[in-house]
């Protein structure tokens, strides 16, 4: 991969990452959460939920840059 699609795939990764954390907002309105004042449990699922949309978009990132961008060329 070049310099530019492996940038481009980072920066996919950490967007999807970002938005994959902020799942947790619709789940704890959806579950009427209130907060205890010990948040271990909902902390550890935003890790999970940002570490794995962070691998996936990652993955889908990487994969949709070498379809648009790929050189053509064998290094």
């Amino acid at each position: 991969m070049s310099d530019n699609e492996v940038f481009l795939s980072l920066i996919g990764g950490a967007v999807a990452a970002l938005l994959g954390g902020l799942l947790v907002i619709p789940i704890r309105m959806v579950l009427r959460a209130t907060d205890g004042g010990d948040d271990l449990g909902w902390g550890l699922l935003w890790i999970v939920l940002m570490i794995f949309s962070g691998i996936v978009g990652f993955a889908l990132s990487a994969k949709w840059v070498r379809k648009r961008h790929s050189d053509k060329t064998l290094t």
